[in-house]
């Protein structure tokens, strides 16, 4: 079995990053330092250049963090659902997540409900959580401490 190396890694940086879809950011973890690097092109020249230079002068002390991809976000609200006990929300929310637009309406519903609102964060972050840990597993990278 190969080798774990543990990384001290802040994990609300790392899930921002995962969450973060924007095509115009890309983030790198930083596999000595365990640093959440992001690269944008609306960043000053200078500091856009030494960053893209550094990662590419160091390809494998720079791992690309993936994005979440919108069919795990659409199956956590679908998980979610299934959590919920207020047979009426339950409905609202199952017609609120059908077709295009669903991540509006779903958030739209949630936000009459405030303490189900607030459950839901939790869920979904929990969510990131667990993605994020199992991506840093899945490149050989425990959490320090954990």
């Amino acid at each position: 079995m190969d080798e774990k190396r543990a990384l001290k890694i802040d994990l609300e940086d790392l899930c921002l990053a995962m969450e973060n879809s924007s095509y115009d950011l890309d983030y790198y973890l930083d596999l000595e330092t365990g640093e959440v690097i992001f690269i944008s092109d609306y960043m000053d020249d200078a500091n856009l250049e030494e960053l893209k230079d550094r990662i590419d002068e160091n390809p494998d002390r720079y791992e690309p963090i993936p994005k979440a991809e919108s069919s795990e976000d659409y199956d956590d609200m679908v998980d979610f659902i299934s959590t919920v006990e207020d047979e009426h929300l339950v409905e609202l929310l199952e017609v609120a997540i059908d077709g295009k637009g669903a991540f509006r309406r779903f958030k739209d519903v949630l936000a009459r409900y405030p303490e189900e609102k607030e459950r839901w964060y939790r869920f979904k972050n929990e969510r990131m959580k667990e993605r994020a840990i199992s991506w840093l597993e899945d490149i050989g990278i425990i959490l320090q401490g954990e």
